[in-house]
């Protein structure tokens, strides 16, 4: 896993087609045939991944933009990531893309 002094970076998977519907993101992965659908909290959190990020600045941004406590976004964005990672939408910085 890529790290950056010691803290784990997420990116977005490569090859993803997406289009902004409203306050919603309407993704789908070619390769898979796959579509999926991010609520406006989710395409701000898809946003933040266009570069390499740790899910502590992930919270930060999310604590700086909502009415949400760091406790409850760094729970929230755990979950969030670990749901896109269980898809193969992100991965960790510096893994090789899915094929």
């Amino acid at each position: 896993m890529t790290e950056e002094a010691g803290i784990a970076l997420t990116r977005r998977t490569e090859g993803l087609l997406s289009a902004a519907v409203g306050d919603e993101l309407l993704m789908m992965s070619a390769a898979e045939g796959k579509y999926f659908n991010l609520n406006d909290v989710g395409s701000r959190i898809w946003e933040l991944l266009a570069q390499p990020v740790s899910a502590e600045k992930l919270v930060a941004a999310l604590t700086a933009e909502y009415d949400v406590d760091a406790d409850t976004a760094r729970e929230h964005v755990a979950d969030f990531l670990a749901a896109l990672r269980e898809r193969g939408l992100v991965t960790a910085a510096g893994e090789a893309a899915k094929a």
